[in-house]
């Protein structure tokens, strides 16, 4: 191959990519309520929001109080700790923050909003996990929650953690997004996008074996759901990843794992199927983020 042809094979792949890109970005918008919308209005609320969290191995009081912004002084007051350094786990602890719920209106990019608010971008993708993988598509009516600023200072310390803390976090981001295919061998036989008239909202999976292929946990997760709850799918099971991160295996033919059960990365979760809205042994792979289906082709490794 020459070096003509080579810049001919360049060109062409960034054309596909840009392509790939506009058609996923039309789709968001089809699926989003709001996306006709004229008007530059939006409303804005602030809310208090209470979480308790559950402390794990490995865990700081100081990584969670930056985790979910809020001042390391705040918690050990409101949680009663007398010993920051000693945290249990299972320990509960109970984080109040106060936030903005913003709509998206035209032509508002994150730069604005975060202005718009004094507050860091990084802070708004951070409690926001779909602007992670889509950070420079907003759309119109998309809600935003914009964590407000503290006003406890930092405590001596917090500033090296925190540098340590984003650190780590860019070094295990590409990790923590990848997933290990469902089923191994697996042959593409639908896509993610529209497909008869409708949004096809993940890709089907087969293997030759059929109804003796296992379905594996593409990462490790809980199990949140299981059986045929959903219209279409059959026999399901739907594990929740944290962060608003989910996978759906629909159509299976069998289920071996029960709602609340920890499955690690690669785990069996039953066997492929024929359940459904099916048109033959296959299994329907789903990933959502805030329940917004994305392309699982994204996170599969």
């Amino acid at each position: 191959m020459d070096l003509h042809d080579s810049a001919v094979e360049a060109s062409w792949s960034s054309q596909e990519d840009a392509k790939q890109a506009v058609i996923e970005q039309t789709l968001l918008q089809a699926i989003n309520p709001f996306s006709a919308l004229q008007e530059d209005k939006q409303p804005v609320a602030e809310r208090k929001t209470v979480i308790t969290y559950s402390v794990q191995k490995g865990d700081t009081l100081s990584e969670i109080a930056y985790k979910y912004g809020v001042g390391l002084q705040q918690l050990v007051e409101e949680n009663k700790i007398r010993n920051p350094n000693f945290l249990s786990i299972g320990m509960k602890i109970v984080i109040r923050r106060n936030e903005v719920v913003h709509t998206v209106a035209r032509d508002e990019t994150l730069e604005k909003i975060a202005a718009r608010y004094q507050v860091d971008k990084k802070d708004i993708i951070s409690r926001n996990p779909l602007l992670r993988i889509l950070p420079d598509n907003l759309y119109i009516g998309q809600v935003v929650y914009v964590p407000l600023p503290r006003t406890e200072p930092m405590l001596a310390g917090d500033v090296q953690l925190r540098r340590q803390i984003v650190q780590a976090a860019s070094r295990s981001a590409v990790r923590s997004r990848s997933m290990d295919w469902p089923v191994s061998g697996a042959t593409i036989t639908s896509g993610f996008g529209m497909r008869w008239g409708q949004l096809h909202k993940g890709v089907d999976l087969w293997n030759q074996q059929e109804a003796q292929t296992p379905i594996l946990a593409a990462k490790e997760g809980v199990v949140v759901e299981t059986g045929a709850i959903r219209s279409g799918y059959g026999y399901m099971v739907i594990l929740d990843h944290g962060d608003g991160l989910q996978t759906y295996y629909a159509h299976m033919r069998k289920i071996i794992v029960q709602i609340g059960q920890r499955v690690e990365r690669g785990q069996k979760l039953g066997y492929m199927g024929n359940t459904g809205d099916s048109t033959g042994y296959h299994l329907h792979f789903e990933v959502r983020q805030d329940d917004v289906p994305v392309n699982p082709l994204r996170y599969l490794r």
